[in-house]
């Protein structure tokens, strides 16, 4: 509870008013060493994957591959919660399934609508055959990573093609579940796979943003920068031309008017002399007057 929200005599907030974390408290999260490790976690995963991006694809196949596949290849167990009857495949037929479920994801990112539609077209396979498996799992990735990479308007055709399979699935439901139910049921999961890929594509959009809206601002400070720093040399260049120029200038002339009276009246020449160091003197001023302020 934050220090600034009304308490009562037995340190409750009063009733009607809001809690607001402290930011004490959200800085303690984020300081959090399992925050922290899995902050570095990610980064290095990032970094594999700008260096290395085939490996975390195969990575998560494998993963996806141990954790789906297996199970079925060695325990093909169907769930007894609905009374459906589904076909049972020899190994051959299974492994194929499960290939043409699999295999396609390793170019999901690169190939999102053509990953889904491999997908796809096993899974209407998968249902047409009444078969059950784990890695069916894999078109609802597909479907993701389309809502995240793909076109946006190749997302009505997945979402129809995928709601007639799940069709399929709904006219396989027991009696006692009616289609709609379990249609509706179904296409939740859809749902969700499609809100979350336009969620994270929408936040990346916004980052991209961010980041690009960051390097014009700094690109325009150093624009200003630089436009600040032509206008001060040319302040500068031009003060130095007019204490120079003007100072040459006089010397010049009473150098010349000083040769010429040397001949006629040697005191007009040496008044001129003294004027000149005067000059100088004052010219030697102004420009160590100037490269102080610099």
């Amino acid at each position: 509870i934050d220090k600034g929200t009304p308490m009562s005599s037995d340190d409750t907030p009063l009733p009607g008013t809001a809690f607001q974390p402290s930011p004490a408290g959200i800085e303690g999260i984020w300081d959090h060493p399992l925050v922290r490790r899995a902050s570095c976690v990610g980064q290095r995963l990032r970094q594999i994957d700008r260096s290395r991006p085939w490996l975390l694809d195969a990575g998560l196949v494998v993963v996806l591959t141990a954790l789906l596949c297996v199970p079925d290849l060695i325990s093909p167990q169907r769930p007894e919660e609905f009374d459906v009857d589904f076909t049972d495949l020899s190994w051959p037929g299974t492994i194929a399934l499960q290939a043409g479920l699999m295999l396609p994801l390793l170019w999901r990112r690169r190939k999102p609508a053509t990953t889904f539609a491999v997908v796809a077209a096993v899974f209407l396979v998968q249902c047409a055959l009444g078969v059950w498996l784990r890695a069916a799992m894999a078109v609802l990735i597909a479907l993701y990573h389309l809502a995240l990479r793909g076109r946006p308007r190749q997302l009505p055709v997945a979402c129809a093609v995928l709601t007639l399979a799940l069709g399929l699935i709904a006219l396989r439901m027991p009696g006692d579940v009616s289609v709609v139910d379990g249609l509706f049921f179904l296409a939740t999961t859809v749902v969700a796979a499609v809100a979350l890929g336009l969620a994270v594509r929408v936040r990346r959009a916004q980052l991209a943003a961010l980041h690009d809206r960051a390097a014009r601002l700094e690109i325009e400070r150093d624009q200003r920068s630089q436009l600040a720093a032509a206008t001060e040399r040319t302040r500068v260049a031009r003060e130095m031309h007019d204490i120079v120029g003007h100072n040459l200038s006089v010397i010049i002339t009473l150098a010349d008017g000083g040769a010429r009276a040397a001949d006629i009246t040697p005191a007009r020449g040496k008044q001129a002399l003294l004027m000149i160091s005067d000059t100088g003197r004052q010219a030697l001023g102004e420009l160590r007057r100037t490269l102080g302020v610099l």
